[in-house]
């Protein structure tokens, strides 16, 4: 059994959190381990137990995302942080990026947006959308520091696993009954694959799974 991501929610709309909690929890892979409505609650609730990753808001009373991520990237390093804000503009995004967000997205996105979000900074430890991109790269341009923001193309242990199913010829419903995630997130991890390995089908990916020693080459069976 794959160890199931532990997430926190920060963000001081009750209604807005709790539809939030409500949809993720339909999600096999994710665990929410507490949520609050501000960021000096959050601290306090980080001082007993830490996540994996914090769905974040920037404007919330008593201490601000902004102060608060600050604060958890020198305490606690290892959290990542995905911003969810209304203020989803160039400015906003560079700023926090650069302040150390994993992500970032509109408070507006659809659920399946954050599930995949928090898999990608899980996995990988980014999750940039074309509009996130797009910013990062106006503001690095000049600075030459993008490759600070590019991860390796490296496997994650979860990628592997799914990887290895893929090679016995699973279906994504074997698969997702296997590894205890829905079918969506397992078709989403699929797809992040064959962008890694840079692989068009199954065919590649068995290949590749051979040549990295993923899955022992049948001739070295006899």
């Amino acid at each position: 059994m794959i160890k199931k991501i532990n997430i926190a929610i920060a963000e001081d709309h009750d209604l807005m959190r709790q539809g939030m909690i409500a949809l993720l929890k339909e999600e096999e892979g994710i665990n929410i381990l507490f949520d609050v409505g501000n960021g000096r609650l959050l601290l306090d609730k980080l001082n007993v137990s830490q996540p994996d990753i914090i769905l974040l808001d920037i404007a919330m009373p008593e201490m601000d995302g902004k102060e608060a991520m600050e604060i958890i990237c020198k305490l606690y390093p290892k959290i990542k942080v995905i911003i969810i804000s209304t203020h989803y503009n160039d400015t906003h995004i560079s700023e926090m990026i650069m302040k150390g967000a994993s992500g970032f997205l509109p408070k507006a996105c659809d659920i399946e947006k954050v599930v995949d979000a928090i898999y990608s900074v899980y996995d990988t430890g980014f999750y940039f959308d074309n509009k996130v991109s797009k910013s990062l790269v106006q503001k690095l341009q000049s600075t030459h520091n993008i490759n600070s923001f590019i991860s390796d193309n490296s496997l994650s242990e979860r990628e592997v696993s799914i990887l290895k199913l893929i090679c016995q010829e699973k279906s994504n419903q074997e698969i997702s009954d296997l590894v205890f995630l829905s079918k969506r997130t397992v078709e989403w991890h699929k797809n992040n694959i064959l962008a890694k390995t840079k692989s068009k089908n199954i065919v590649g990916l068995v290949k590749y799974a051979i040549r990295h020693k993923i899955i022992p080459d049948t001739e070295d069976l006899y």
